[in-house]
């Protein structure tokens, strides 16, 4: 039988230096015919697929060739490439780990392994990662561009801007770093700015698919939908299997309502990276917007993944609950903001007839109101929580409806009014706003969301110069310092909001619910007060904006909301403008009168 020689493996490699990669294959591919277990014909061929794309057969390559040598730290670097460009970042940040214990000098093993524990969402260990790199390079822009990237992703923004700054001037022709800084100009709000750098990074690097990727996703947030479009195909026909920019290119669609085509590119992302997070969580979010709750549910755990989440999973080794009764307490434990928890709270009278103890923990600030809502229940503060409670299972509350809302018809079992205000306090905060010939209005504008607070919020002078009118006594619902605002408003347009000193609408949630229970109507935009108005049945008048602002639990079926009967919702047919719902808003009041 013949054997294969160091000289075979030899012109293999310059074959494949020259360009001549089909003979490269070939002698490979002979190579291994006759020695299976040939280190540097698995990890050569495994070097060629991967170049090719095809990284499902160069990752089984190079686990070939571990077996044979475990301690190869170029093995390790292009393992762990592979199976980062696969999605499979978990596996990858062992080899690339691996990759840089073997080769600590070696800044692009510290530059790779900084890039995956990004793409986990660990940004401290990845910044600490491009500072070795620079250790070992101090003149290394890519990894001062990277660095600036995952000092954005840690809220230090104005260090991520310097270190791409520092990138560029290492290397002004680096494309990668006039993209990431446009990136971290757009989250400063400049999009113009960004938008300037996206285009830089295309003149150097004409082919660069993340930088039109980037470029869309500025022209989303601006409300160029159809430019974003034309932005993520460009980098789709440059990277075929851009899981990114298919799932963005998605999110723009469904900004526009093509729903079904939106579904489709999120489906053209998972066949490419089965486990990509965000196309799962928009596929997710769509289906519920849809009314498909079954399947949206059950993709509702990747919530936890993304890294929009700010949210704590609980410290406990408990198990979860399974929606079964048991004798043994259950503990139900609230995950994100106040809305959110009266949200998934609607779901709660129905646990009321199941045998064990139930314990809810939430914020503080609920408590009273809880309290005399839905006894039945011990609802506790959630920063109390710890296992010498004394429970036996336990469940995040945004994990409920996943039990109780898989079909629309399951809605029907909700009870409305599901919060009852303080009938004491609200009676006297009655008389107090009370204006004789008037409708009691209250009136909430903003919110202070980090990710989508802008898009939801609107000016309180635009809101009320649009709907003033006699019939109306507009009360202040907003939380914050709004008197600014409201002097304002009365000074340059003689239009008064009446704020109730005694009430703290950020603090004492007990006395807004009862200042909202005070009103006849409530008008407001996305936040707290939406959610309180509609636990508590009353009427309330919604503005809503278009694209991501709009939140997926805000979903018309069949003409109404189904979480909260009571609401009623207008929304923008143009992204940022809110003339369009104020006009609809305005004549439905007008129509009541």
């Amino acid at each position: 039988m013949y054997a294969p020689t160091p000289s075979l493996i030899n012109e293999a490699i310059l074959n494949f230096q020259r360009g001549d990669i089909p003979k490269a294959k070939e002698l490979l591919t002979r190579v291994l015919s006759a020695q299976p277990r040939n280190f540097d014909a698995l990890h050569i061929l495994g070097v060629i697929l991967a170049m090719q794309g095809d990284r499902g057969k160069a990752i089984d390559l190079f686990k070939k060739a571990l077996s044979v040598n475990k301690n190869h730290h170029l093995l390790h670097f292009n393992l762990a490439k592979a199976l980062s460009e696969s999605g499979l970042e978990t596996e990858a940040l062992l080899h690339h780990k691996k990759a840089a214990q073997l080769a600590p000098t070696q800044p692009e093993t510290w530059l790779n392994l900084g890039l995956c524990l990004a793409h986990l969402q660990r940004h401290a260990e990845a910044i600490d990662a491009y500072d070795k790199a620079l250790t070992a390079n101090p003149l290394y822009a890519e990894a001062w561009s990277n660095k600036g990237t995952a000092l954005k992703q840690a809220g230090r923004e104005a260090e991520s801007l310097l270190s791409c700054e520092k990138a560029l001037e290492i290397n002004p022709q680096l494309a990668e770093a006039h993209n990431n800084k446009g990136l971290i100009l757009s989250d400063m709000g400049q999009p113009e700015a960004a938008l300037a750098c996206y285009d830089r990074a295309i003149e150097l690097k004409t082919d660069y698919p993340d930088a039109h990727n980037s470029k869309g996703i500025t022209l989303a947030g601006l409300g160029q939908f159809q430019a974003a479009l034309a932005s993520y195909d460009r980098a789709i026909e440059l990277k075929t299997d851009y899981a990114e920019a298919y799932t963005n290119k998605g999110m723009a669609l469904a900004a526009l309502g093509q729903g079904d085509a939106a579904m489709g590119c999120y489906r053209q992302a998972l066949e490419q990276q089965p486990e990509y997070v965000d196309a799962h969580w928009n596929q997710c979010l769509l289906q519920l917007v849809n009314g498909n709750y079954a399947d949206g549910w059950d993709k509702f755990e990747y919530r936890w993944q993304i890294k929009e989440c700010n949210s704590k999973r609980l410290a406990t080794n408990k198990p979860l609950w399974q929606g079964r009764p048991s004798d043994q307490p259950l503990l139900l434990w609230a995950e994100q903001g106040i809305g959110d928890q009266v949200l998934y709270a609607s779901i709660l009278p129905e646990l009321l007839a199941l045998p064990q103890k139930k314990y809810v923990a939430q914020d503080k600030r609920l408590l009273p109101l809880f309290q005399r809502s839905m006894p039945g229940f011990e609802f506790i503060d959630l920063d109390s929580v710890n296992d010498a409670l004394g429970f036996a299972e336990h469940l995040p509350l945004g994990s409920l409806p996943s039990y109780f809302r898989r079909t629309k018809e399951s809605f029907a079992a909700a009870r409305y009014p599901y919060l009852i205000a303080d009938p004491v306090r609200a009676a006297a905060l009655r008389k107090k706003v009370a204006q004789p010939g008037k409708r009691t209005c209250g009136i909430s504008w903003f919110s202070s969301r980090k990710d989508a607070g802008a898009l939801k919020s609107i000016r309180l002078e635009q809101m009320l110069l649009s709907l003033a009118c006699d019939q109306l006594h507009f009360v202040n619902l907003q939380y914050g310092d709004t008197a600014s605002e409201r002097d304002a408003l009365l000074a340059q347009h003689g239009v008064a909001v009446q704020n109730v000193d005694e009430v703290d609408n950020f603090n004492d949630i007990d006395g807004l619910t009862a200042l909202i229970e005070a009103c006849d109507i409530v008008i407001t935009t996305s936040n707290t007060t939406a959610h309180l108005a509609g636990a508590l049945g009353k009427e309330t008048l919604l503005l809503l904006p278009l694209g991501r602002g709009k939140l997926w639990y805000w979903a018309e079926q069949q003409g109404q909301n189904l979480w909260y009967p009571s609401i009623r919702m207008f929304a923008q047919s143009e992204l940022g403008q809110w003339q369009h719902p104020l006009v609809l808003l305005k004549k439905h009041l007008e129509d009541k009168t």
